[in-house]
């Protein structure tokens, strides 16, 4: 049966990529370089040794320059491998890739499993939009829901959406978990989710 919310958010969706779509190369360097300041700002001051991480496909915020400082610096990062059944597991981001599923550029390293998310101290989780309440508007595959549902304990999640991609509120169904902040490039916000 499908969700009542579907229709609004596919539009939400197209509209959000229609967008994306627009931004000039320059500004698109611009958002890195804040999404990179911003991220490093909130491993740092949650004091994270090891979180999860994405490659951004297509006109996804860039997080590119935050992976490459992460390395610099020795942050632990795990990056997804997408499985069959709209699963995830993790592997070590070393640089390495290799194109996986959906086109998506995944760590070409030995698989830790999907609990080792769970292990980590901070998920950094890609997006469509977030709202104030911390509804987290994915891709639609329901990745990232099925996995933080799964996980016995999960580390504080945040997701990276563009400043235009924070909404007041976003359609949210029964199998939407919420993510407990967001990280644009201009800001870190955190959610009342619990």
């Amino acid at each position: 049966m499908a969700d009542d919310s579907r229709p609004a958010k596919t539009a939400l969706r197209s509209a959000v990529r229609e967008q994306r779509a627009t931004v000039s190369a320059p500004d698109r360097d611009e958002r890195r370089d804040g999404l990179t300041r911003q991220l490093a700002a909130l491993v740092t001051e949650r004091g994270a040794t090891s979180l999860t991480a994405y490659v951004p496909l297509g006109t996804e915020p860039d997080v590119s320059g935050f992976l490459q400082w992460a390395r610099d610096t020795g942050v632990r990062v795990l990056l997804p491998i997408a499985l069959s059944g709209h699963r995830l597991e993790w592997a070590r981001d070393t640089g390495a890739r290799v194109i996986g599923r959906h086109g998506i550029a995944e760590p070409d390293g030995p698989r830790l499993g999907a609990g080792a998310a769970a292990e980590v101290d901070l998920m950094i989780v890609p997006a469509c939009a977030v709202d104030e309440h911390g509804t987290r508007l994915g891709w639609g595959l329901g990745y990232y829901d099925r996995l933080l549902a799964s996980l016995a304990r999960r580390p504080p999640v945040y997701a990276v959406v563009d400043d235009a991609d924070v909404f007041e509120s976003l359609p949210r169904d029964a199998h939407d978990v919420p993510v407990d902040g967001a990280v644009t490039p201009t800001r870190i916000i955190r959610f009342a989710t619990g």
